[in-house]
């Protein structure tokens, strides 16, 4: 499998998630997997946090989507109109809590219920698929939170290294007036950026490293004004082996003199008041 497209921790632990959840179901005799997968599969976050929260939201939307799904049935099964209401309130509810993503598990949790089979009364249904549900969001966090739980520390360790290693090429390139790439240093900046903002959003416990990831995100400010300069740079649209016009001449060797400061300056020690625990 090519490098760029391969399995990610993610998909795994969801697959694992989903195995557990539907094994749990059929021990309990819930006999409805299906929304036990569901909740498994839209519970699966990124982060520890994200899914703990996100989990958290999803529960309350289950019960809501249930509750309302088992009224609605009571009145009137499988009916067009009180479905198109019933989703629109269901909906409502979730962004008037402010329970975020919840609201697609909840629209589910409701079409569940309202289209529950005639062998079953509403209510025991409508408790059948909030219990699975919330088995499916259980086992998500858990799983998430055992199996191979992200170290976005190491994660930005190798991000920043080859951040350095591609911005000093590029420094070395536009200084020799060769052709360098400043759409991936863009975009090696923005990766570690989102991967320091998911290491905050971690519980306190599950963060051993925020001196030496504060120490990186503060110089990541010092490679956005050096990739500005390499935009400039590459902007001036120069030819390598053509003569520097007199008149773009001190144009370009400030933003070289510049580039190679602000390199400088990142290695250099740096007193810098340390985040507050």
């Amino acid at each position: 499998m090519y490098t760029d497209h391969k399995l990610g921790l993610r998909i795994v632990k969801t697959g694992i998630a989903v195995t557990i959840c539907i094994v749990i179901s059929n021990l309990l005799k819930l006999n409805q997997p299906l929304l036990a997968v569901i909740a498994t599969v839209l519970s699966m976050g990124k982060s520890v946090d994200v899914s703990v929260r996100s989990g958290r939201n999803k529960m309350v939307g289950v019960l809501i989507g249930s509750a309302l799904g088992c009224g609605s049935a009571m009145i009137s099964p499988a009916n067009a109109g009180l479905c198109g209401v019933g989703i629109i309130v269901v909906l409502y509810l979730c962004q008037l809590l402010r329970l975020g993503d919840a609201g697609t598990l909840s629209c589910f949790a409701f079409a569940a219920v309202m289209f529950f089979p005639p062998s079953q009364k509403p209510w025991n249904y409508a408790i059948t698929c909030g219990v699975n549900a919330l088995i499916g969001i259980g086992v998500a966090v858990v799983v998430n939170l055992i199996v191979f739980p992200p170290n976005y520390a190491e994660e930005i360790r190798r991000t920043y290294d080859v951040l350095r290693e591609k911005t000093d090429l590029a420094i070395q390139d536009a200084s020799e007036r060769h052709v360098f790439d400043v759409a991936e240093i863009e975009t090696t900046i923005g990766r570690l950026s989102s991967q320091v903002r998911l290491y905050v959003s971690e519980t306190k416990f599950l963060r051993s490293d925020d001196d030496e990831v504060f120490s990186i995100s503060c110089r990541v400010s010092s490679y956005r004004l050096i990739l500005d300069e390499l935009k400039a740079i590459d902007a001036m649209d120069l030819a390598e082996n053509d003569e520097i016009p007199d008149d773009m001449q001190t144009v370009y060797k400030y933003h070289i003199n510049r580039m190679q400061c602000l390199r400088k300056n990142i290695d250099a020690p740096q007193d810098m008041e340390k985040p507050q625990k």
